[in-house]
């Protein structure tokens, strides 16, 4: 009796594992798949992004290393109350343009001027990512796919 019970106690546990590792297999993750990036806009930077619906994002840290103009930490912003993050033009000894992005949005602001997204930004797991190429591209950087490296190459043109 004691033999039979313990078989069907673990006979369940190993069909409900089964069950769960194939749900788990089949569903995508949530935040994308991971990139290498490579940038040499302001020196050689090498960091990872997201490939969502096959559009590369970075976060924070990728962003401010694929820009062609350094930013102050104390010039970014972020509300959580209207989840917009903004790059402040203030006097913090480093010229910055104004920068304004909101959650959701498919266009963001560049000093008083509106550019659009082809994909919005996105708040994955309290972090901002944004569509790397529509943003970079305002200021004539290069976003390339190297297939062999499977490396993303963020340039100066």
């Amino acid at each position: 009796m004691r033999i039979s019970k313990f078989l069907v106690v673990t006979g369940l546990t190993l069909a409900m594992a089964g069950f769960s590792s194939s749900v788990n297999a089949a569903s995508p993750p949530a935040s994308g798949s991971t990139v290498n990036i490579k940038s040499d806009v302001l020196g050689e930077k090498s960091f990872t992004g997201l490939i969502i619906k096959g559009h590369t994002y970075v976060d924070l840290d990728g962003f401010v290393n694929c820009l062609p103009f350094q930013i102050n930490s104390k010039a970014l912003s972020f509300q959580s109350e209207t989840k917009t993050f903004k790059v402040l033009n203030e006097d913090f000894a480093i010229p910055t343009p104004e920068l304004q992005f909101k959650v959701g949005s498919d266009t963001f602001q560049h000093n008083d001027e509106s550019f659009r997204l082809s994909d919005p930004v996105l708040l994955i797991q309290n972090r901002i990512y944004f569509p790397l190429k529509d943003i970079v591209s305002v200021y004539d950087i290069n976003v390339s796919y190297n297939s062999q490296t499977k490396t993303v190459q963020v340039s100066k043109e």
